[in-house]
């Protein structure tokens, strides 16, 4: 019994003086203070790309109508929309629209030098499907955006992108980690061109594209990018 509490004692000793150890090492430091800041988006557009005309035995080009979609003021868009309409037999000439939307967010970041983490949050606002003429709206909305990526150029109508990452689906409101993105963008090793949110389709195969009347199309907003920054090493921020 003597012999447990001595042991008992000297652990306790031993811890009691390397925290007075620690204690003392640490006096006089000061741990950096971070701070949060929440970035509006600098700029915003939705691109789009694919095919429109007729295909088949076609004597004239077809006039396949527009794309009825659009996003409103401070959202993008992101999906497909599909329009096929078949020629008669023996010799079809078909007018066929496949669009493909892909959205672009830009943040301002000139302000930072370094950062310690990078989120980019945003919400599904608005969905709609359609599947065997018929289309429906989602509540809540359903997100058929399927990868992030960063834009090669400034914002286009198809608007190319690498580094992708996948998305999540389910929402409707997201937060995803953007850190990486965003320091290759403040080092320079990736030119600021924003991120280009997209899918579920890729671009569409002229060789080969969709013969439907489907569609999947996501509006996004609220878009913000939440950066966690020590002010003592980026002095042109907020402090």
């Amino acid at each position: 019994m003597n012999r447990l509490f001595s042991w008992k004692r000297c652990v306790a000793c031993v811890l009691a003086l390397l925290s007075m150890l620690v204690w003392q090492g640490c006096q006089g430091c000061n741990p950096p203070v971070l701070k949060t800041l929440d970035l509006s988006p600098s700029g915003m557009a939705t691109g789009t790309s694919g095919i429109k005309g007729s295909i088949g035995w076609c004597l004239s080009p077809g006039n396949p109508p527009p794309t009825p979609f659009s996003p409103g003021a401070g959202q993008i868009m992101v999906g497909f929309d599909d329009f096929f309409r078949a020629g008669a037999p023996p010799f079809p000439c078909s007018d066929i629209r496949d669009a493909i939307f892909r959205g672009g967010v830009s943040f301002d970041l000139s302000q930072f030098s370094s950062i310690v983490s990078a989120d980019l949050l945003y919400d599904a606002q608005n969905s709609i499907s359609r599947s065997n003429g018929e289309t429906t709206g989602q509540s809540p909305p359903q997100s058929f955006a399927t990868t992030l990526g960063v834009g090669t150029q400034a914002f286009s109508f198809a608007m190319p992108d690498d580094n992708e990452a996948s998305l999540p689906t389910s929402g409707p409101s997201f937060d995803v980690g953007v850190s990486s993105q965003v320091r290759d963008w403040i080092s320079g090793a990736h030119p600021n061109f924003g991120f280009v949110i997209w899918g579920p389709r890729p671009p569409v195969d002229p060789g080969n594209p969709p013969e439907d009347n489907d569609a999947q199309i996501t509006w996004y907003g609220n878009f913000k990018l939440r950066i966690v920054y020590n002010p003592a090493q980026n002095p042109n921020a907020p402090q």
